[in-house]
């Protein structure tokens, strides 16, 4: 987490972007979840989505590229406190990115 005197560091600027997305993984109750949402934000290491489904920081996942095929695991790296507009926040740290994962154009 940063403080107003040190700066977050990422590899590098977060993007708005739509990207069709499949989320697959184990819920806080440890249920099976399999849930589409689409991405608000990437970036070349990881992605902003909301999700129905309550995951706990630090769980891992996998997300699929629903425009590319591609498939990544991730890691829960930051959730929102509360829901927003019925749907939880996440911050997404892909594990292994490779070359342009979302298929954005910079």
């Amino acid at each position: 987490m940063s403080s107003p005197s040190t700066p977050e560091i990422r590899s590098s600027p977060r993007i708005p972007a739509r990207v069709p997305v499949v989320v697959e993984g184990r819920d806080v109750h440890h249920a099976p979840v399999r849930e589409e949402s689409e991405t608000l934000l990437v970036n070349d290491g990881g992605a902003m989505l909301a999700l129905n489904s309550e995951f706990q920081l630090h769980d891992r996942a996998r997300i699929t590229n629903r425009a590319s095929g591609g498939v990544l695991d991730c890691r829960i790296a930051w959730r929102s406190s509360s829901k927003i507009n019925n749907r939880w926040s996440y911050g997404v740290a892909l594990l292994d990115a490779g070359d342009n994962f979302w298929g954005i154009q910079k």
